[in-house]
């Protein structure tokens, strides 16, 4: 018998079968997901060139620079991280001397490196040192489903078809495509939407949109609207479960279900809401996942940062990681602003500790003066000094969050504000109150790598809560770090679970999480009739301790080891953390519940009709062309003009005069001069706005010869935008013509 125990052991290499498919479920609910709004040919085309052009390269690249192999999550994961940034990389640099399409031929010289060279292919095709048990990959496998559902179904499931319900769009996705456009043909990227004008943006989104677009030949529509957002929030949720698992204890109360637990918090957690119709802010990574692509980014390029960091604060072995850490780094710069700051406090929090505590720190000095080094580079030659409207403004941020216009008529309402909201974010990340002394990583004191971490989170919520921008743009620095925090506070509840000493306690974070999404249900369903915001979190407060107690109690009554006390924290810490995922979980099925986190469909779309007219733009001119256009505003009425109008440029790839001017550096500019709103600014030429939109309400020689001398070629007459003169033909030629629009060629 005990001979037989010991060949049923663990495995110490190669991942099991059930861990396998487990990963293929997932592969093939990702692949049914994208075939929802695309056809067979794009899926196929996309799923090859992300495995073969991105993945496997990048995966090659991890393990034989990194000198990885723990598990095949965390290596395909970070894997395709390396392989995005490496894409990026060559794309600016082929694109700089007009060779963008041939972009991706770095991937099958990698690959055939691998392949010809034995040694080289033994060290990447060597097993894993620590593969995933069978229940941990199929409770990774399931967390990651959840979440992915969510997002989907408040994504594409409410947002596709593109460009065929002018009261069904978001405008910010056409902002990106027509970004991704510019890409596609520019170096550096520019304003297609206003004449083409410099950009200064992190956009390397956008280059490597353009890359994929130029490989598999799939449009930018399908691309950026039903594509790219899932490779990227996949493999984000694979890097949240190889994080926790740096950190999560192995022996009393495991891993198996941490790195999970990570992965759905990450998703879908981020506060505690007991508010029937006012949302305490949307922290998770599901929020952005789909509407914001340069965010969805910019978490896998920071996740993978924090992984390589980790080690080498621990080791500083191999030193070939610093690689890794520099070409990431250079492709945060550009990915997300947000990314570099927060990298910089992780390695501030990280060099202190270690000088107090007398150790060595030229891991963290080396990785500090990096991360600042690249940030002044980049404030320089990617945003050109500028700072996209963010200003320090302390707790201007709690004026700006849902709860303040509820309390607006109570005295002290932004202090009110920002206790709410901080108690709710705190309620949900509370596991971190419980990392205690971290794992060591040496005798001599503790882990730099959890300070670090720690350091990298304080950045984020100091970013949100002293900066302000348009839009609440500066809660992306929290967003951000959102990921991190998942995991310190996944980790401190293992701590916290660890010190019962019984494996089985696994069962108490499943059964106090459930009832803590129970408590929160029923707590949101009580007082959704009560005024105010005392009764809800008395209502809320009141079901997670009533949880707390009972889960505590029948711990005891069963025998099970530990104090109650401890019992007690574990069981509020699991109801809390889980219970912050119910709103979005309701919003699955729920519309009202969808309002409060994620964003709805808005006006200010294309037609079918429209859209098929600066399709046929693209098709019938060439890059560069300018066009000119009357439509400029997605909602107009009397003395308001939204100018987010950007899918002209979009769709066609081609510049146009004047089309919106919103997010631009100048509508910017204004913006922050003026304490107003960068959508809804008047556009600062009226000369040049008048001169643009008489050629289509009074047409004259005199004033398609203007157009003719600033370049423009086509002329876009957008019938919906206002009334287009029938005297407008005499002038100019026509070459495309349908309900909605009228496309004309200046000879």
């Amino acid at each position: 018998m005990r001979a037989r125990g010991r060949r049923r052991g663990p495995r110490t290499a190669g991942p099991s079968l059930s861990g396998l498919l487990a990963g293929l479920a997932v592969l093939i609910l990702a692949i049914a997901l994208l075939l929802q709004h695309s056809t067979v040919g794009e899926v196929g085309r996309f799923v090859l060139f992300t495995c073969f052009g991105i993945a496997l390269p990048g995966f090659a690249l991890w393990r034989l620079i990194g000198s990885y192999g723990r598990n095949l999550v965390e290596d395909l994961a970070a894997g395709f991280a390396v392989g995005t940034a490496a894409q990026i990389v060559v794309y600016l640099a082929s694109a700089s001397i007009g060779l963008q399409a041939w972009s991706w031929v770095w991937a099958p010289v990698v690959l055939v490196i691998v392949v010809a060279d034995r040694d080289v292919r033994a060290r990447v095709g060597r097993p894993v040192d620590v593969p995933l048990r069978p229940l941990q990959a199929w409770l990774l496998a399931a967390a990651t489903a959840i979440v992915v559902l969510v997002v989907y179904r408040r994504g594409p499931g409410q947002f596709l078809p593109a460009y065929t319900d002018p009261l069904r769009s978001y405008p910010d996705l056409a902002f990106q495509q027509a970004l991704a456009a510019s890409a596609k043909y520019d170096v550096p990227i520019s304003t297609l939407w206003l004449g083409g004008e410099p950009m200064k943006y992190h956009s390397f989104f956008h280059q490597a949109t353009a890359a994929t677009a130029w490989a598999t030949r799939v449009d930018l529509t399908d691309l950026i609207h039903s594509l790219t957002w899932l490779p990227l929030f996949l493999a984000g949720c694979g890097l949240v479960f190889a994080l926790t698992t740096r950190f999560a204890p192995t022996a009393e109360s495991g891993a198996t279900w941490a790195g999970p637990l990570a992965v759905l918090i990450a998703g879908l957690g981020g506060a505690v809401q007991p508010l029937a119709d006012h949302g305490l802010g949307g922290l998770s990574t599901a929020v952005a996942a789909y509407l914001s692509p340069t965010q969805n980014l910019g978490v896998l390029i920071a996740l993978a940062l924090c992984l390589l960091v980790v080690d080498l604060l621990r080791a500083d072995r191999p030193r070939s990681r610093w690689v890794l850490v520099i070409l990431l780094a250079l492709v945060a710069a550009g990915a997300k602003s947000t990314i570099l700051p927060l990298l910089g406090c992780g390695f501030a929090f990280a060099f202190l500790h270690l000088a107090v505590t007398r150790r060595r720190t030229r891991t963290a000095l080396l990785g500090g003066a990096l991360s600042f080094a690249i940030f002044l580079a980049a404030l320089v030659v990617i945003y050109g000094g500028s700072t996209w409207g963010t200003e320090v403004k302390p707790f201007r941020t709690f004026v700006q969050l849902p709860p303040y216009s509820m309390l607006a008529s109570e005295p002290h309402a932004h202090l009110l504000s920002a206790a709410t909201t901080l108690l709710s974010w705190g309620l949900a990340a509370s596991g971190m109150a419980f990392l205690g002394r971290p794992r060591r990583s040496c005798k001599e004191g503790r882990d730099p790598a959890t300070v670090f971490l720690v350091g990298f989170c304080v950045g984020g919520l100091v970013g949100a809560v002293l900066t302000t921008q348009s839009g609440l743009s500066q809660m992306y620095f929290l967003l951000t770090a959102f990921p991190v925090v998942a995991v310190l506070a996944c980790v401190g509840l293992a701590n916290l679970v660890g010190r019962l000493g019984d494996r089985r306690a696994v069962v108490l974070v499943g059964v106090a999480g459930g009832l803590g999404l129970a408590a929160c249900a029923v707590a949101r369903t009580v007082s959704a009739d009560l005024a105010g915001i005392t009764g809800p979190w008395l209502w809320t407060g009141a079901g997670l301790v009533t949880v707390a107690v009972l889960v505590a109690v029948a711990w005891k009554l069963l025998r099970r080891p530990g104090s109650v006390l401890v019992a007690f924290l574990a069981a509020g810490v699991a109801a809390s953390m889980v219970g912050a995922v119910l709103v979005p979980l309701q919003a699955f099925v729920s519309d009202t519940a969808s309002k409060l986190v994620f964003a709805e469909p808005r006006r200010g779309g294309a037609t079918a009709a429209e859209a098929g007219g600066a399709r046929w733009l693209r098709r019938n001119s060439k890059p560069g062309e300018l066009i000119a256009t009357n439509a400029h505003c997605i909602i107009q009425r009397e003395g308001f003009c939204d100018s987010r109008h950007f899918w002209l440029a979009a769709l066609s790839e081609r510049p146009v005069l004047i089309e919106g001017w919103s997010y631009s550096n100048q509508a910017n500019r204004i913006a922050v001069s003026t304490g107003g709103s960068p959508s809804l600014i008047p556009y600062w030429n009226r000369a040049e706005l008048a001169a643009n939109d008489a050629a289509f309400t009074a047409p004259s020689p005199e004033a398609i010869e203007r157009l003719r001398k600033v370049g423009v070629r086509w002329l876009y007459a957008d019938h919906r935008a206002g009334k287009v003169s029938a005297a407008l033909r005499e002038y100019v030629n026509l070459r495309h013509a349908t309900l909605d629009v009228t496309i004309y060629e200046i000879k």
